[in-house]
């Protein structure tokens, strides 16, 4: 009730928005009933001008998908499932606290597929404690055999209040291999596109057509709207978030106050950093002609001491008008963002 109250809120703001793009996540979204999904979506579409064809993903772990859900996600008008996969081992899923196992992922793949439920992302991590190269390369193997459209892979992050992070700090956690990490990185990118996918984000891999609309928004500077406990938004060069809690949100919402905790106006000179920084994950790189045009030459040539000393590190490189990460910058994307902020 909250969210489609807040829905209605914004809606009425910006005057019935054009979208393209709907994304629900992250979390586990299909833990929810399946109707109360659909309503979600049928009020979204009253609300805002969704256009046609436009892509609909729902966030979704193998263990809450079944047959009834999925063909109503269908009739919903869901498009677009992003499944947490993460590996092929259930010894390490457990150790994730996954409350799926190889087998249950492959059923769902199965049951989907079986649908006509095509464009699939599967989510995989890389650099797990206890995860070997064998582990790795069976789990890039299993998601090739799946040929899905879509591979999401990401070394590990141990976030602070987690399991893990509370292992680390008592020195119980195996210490991650650098160097194995990298190659098993360099692995699942060389082999996916030995089966016909593109490298096009430093985490992403696609087959043509199947890139991710959605999040090619967040690093080409386009505009988006959050809805939920802890979303974020970003729209006329403003930057805004939810409160986290969700029984604070709901009773925010419900009693018609702000649920915003968080807003910022974004200035041409921190936009123009983003610009750099979000770009600079794209493979391909950004357009720096196209830089100068919006923000004007001067802006844009302030960073060219910083760029050049990246290009004598071998971190970027211009293929022509595109400045974009080298091999060597891909292992060191942090050294080369840190510099535009």
């Amino acid at each position: 009730e909250a969210l489609l109250r807040e829905a209605s809120d914004i809606s009425d703001k910006y005057g019935q928005p054009e979208v393209d793009t709907v994304f629900f996540g992250g979390g586990t979204p299909s833990i929810l009933p399946a109707e109360e999904i659909l309503r979600i979506v049928k009020t979204l579409k009253n609300l805002f001008n969704i256009k046609n064809p436009s892509e609909i993903t729902m966030e979704a772990n193998p263990g809450t998908i079944t047959k009834e859900k999925a063909k109503i996600y269908m009739d919903a008008g869901i498009n677009r499932l992003s499944i947490g996969f993460q590996a092929a081992q259930d010894h390490l899923l457990k150790s994730m606290g996954r409350i799926h196992t190889k087998d249950m992922f492959q059923e769902c793949i199965n049951l989907l597929l079986n649908l006509g439920f095509y464009n699939i992302n599967t989510d995989i991590i890389f650099g797990l404690p206890d995860q070997s190269m064998e582990d790795w390369k069976e789990t890039v193997s299993l998601l090739l055999k799946s040929d899905l459209p879509h591979i999401s892979c990401y070394s590990l992050k141990i976030e602070e209040g987690t399991f893990w992070y509370e292992l680390k700090k008592k020195g119980k956690l195996p210490d991650i291999d650098e160097n194995l990490e990298r190659e098993m990185y360099y692995y699942v990118i060389a082999e996916a596109e030995k089966a016909g996918y593109n490298h096009y984000e430093i985490s992403n891999l696609a087959k043509p057509g199947y890139e991710c609309r959605h999040n090619m928004k967040y690093w080409t500077d386009k505009p988006y709207i959050g809805i939920g406990a802890g979303a974020h938004s970003y729209m006329h060069n403003e930057r805004y978030a939810n409160v986290t809690d969700v029984k604070e949100y709901i009773n925010r919402v419900m009693n018609n106050v702000p649920s915003e905790t968080f807003s910022k106006v974004i200035d041409r000179e921190e936009l123009l950093s983003e610009r750099f920084i979000l770009g600079l994950r794209l493979i391909d790189g950004l357009s720096v002609k196209k830089l100068k045009q919006k923000f004007g030459e001067e802006m844009v040539e302030k960073y060219e001491t910083k760029i050049s000393k990246l290009e004598e590190k071998e971190l970027v490189s211009y293929d022509g008008d595109m400045l974009k990460l080298t091999e060597k910058g891909l292992d060191f994307a942090n050294l080369v963002w840190v510099e535009f902020i």
